[in-house]
């Protein structure tokens, strides 16, 4: 049965959940309400000591990466249910631990097709493994499979197949091509300043500024949120910090023109470990764990208990 997609509104209201669960002063001892999708602006209301306080949130995400990202990982689902479904009543290599398969990406596997790849893709791998030891073309422990000439329905959906010789480990041994190569870290602070921009120029609009007018506000926050989505679809942030990626961000927005439209603005980066992986691999549990909360405006401060990564 598939799982039902979250709202919006509660999107933003599990950030804020998980926010006040790890820093529950964060803002003081304020309790938030969810302003209904229609009636925001803010997304959510409180009362301070002067009166209402209105909290805005925008995610640290660049949408331009996440589509295609979000293709290239539902082209990896398919073939990995296709050749990894059943995978140990298929032939099993002897002298090759791992098969990784970099796909032609963009190119939608016709349903019809999958019994034949699944096909070639293990007479392929029987002949790879039974070749090994005298393969020519193997370097080291490697051995890059481009020529399909042979196997057709691979050769029009995989460029490659890369294979790692060694012992079989017992775990499934065929996996697809993650994303990566070359990139510029600095995509990422470019994406929190555009988030920063992003808000600041839309409510310094006369229009904007008239929603926000019939709540009363006495403050106006703004949260920036990060997490799973910008882990899985953008740039990576390393070598950059996350310490070293925000104090950029406060440099921008304490130098922005607009700077006054809230009162506070927080950065808050939330990910969650996934310690079964941690467990085979032989990392501790909780490895990759992020819960890392920053003040970039007024003034610039990292929230102690802040785990970054």
């Amino acid at each position: 049965m598939a799982t039902a997609r979250i709202t919006h509104d509660q999107r933003e209201q599990e950030v804020l959940t998980d926010l006040q669960k790890h820093f529950p002063n964060f803002a003081g001892q304020l309790v938030w309400t969810k302003v209904p999708e229609g009636q925001d602006p803010p997304d959510f209301l409180s009362r301070g000591p002067s009166g209402p306080i209105g909290l805005e949130l925008i995610e640290w995400l660049d949408g331009k990466q996440m589509g295609p990202a979000k293709g290239r990982e539902s082209q990896r689902e398919a073939i990995r249910r296709i050749l990894v479904d059943n995978w140990q009543a298929e032939y099993q290599p002897q002298n090759f631990r791992s098969a990784v398969v970099e796909p032609k990406w963009g190119l939608r596997i016709v349903p019809g097709d999958e019994s034949a790849l699944k096909t070639e893709f293990f007479a392929c791998a029987k002949s790879t493994d039974e070749s090994w030891l005298t393969n020519s073309e193997r370097v080291g422990s490697l051995y890059y499979e481009n020529d399909f000439s042979t196997y057709p329905m691979m050769g029009k959906y995989f460029a490659m197949i890369r294979y790692a010789g060694g012992e079989p480990h017992g775990f499934c041994w065929i996996d697809v091509e993650e994303d990566g190569g070359a990139y510029d870290p600095g995509v990422t602070v470019l994406t929190l300043e555009q988030a920063i921009d992003k808000k600041l120029m839309l409510y310094s609009t006369a229009e904007k500024r008239a929603q926000l007018n019939v709540h009363g506000l006495a403050e106006l926050y703004l949260l920036i949120h990060g997490g799973f989505n910008a882990y899985r679809y953008n740039t990576p942030s390393g070598p950059l910090s996350l310490n070293q990626i925000v104090r950029r961000g406060a440099d921008f927005y304490q130098a922005h023109p607009q700077r006054k439209i809230f009162d506070r603005v927080w950065f808050f980066d939330s990910l969650d470990s996934a310690d079964e992986i941690n467990e085979v691999l032989g990392y501790p549990t909780g490895y990759g764990r992020v819960r890392w909360l920053a003040q970039l405006w007024p003034e610039f401060k990292v929230y102690p208990g802040s785990v970054p990564g």
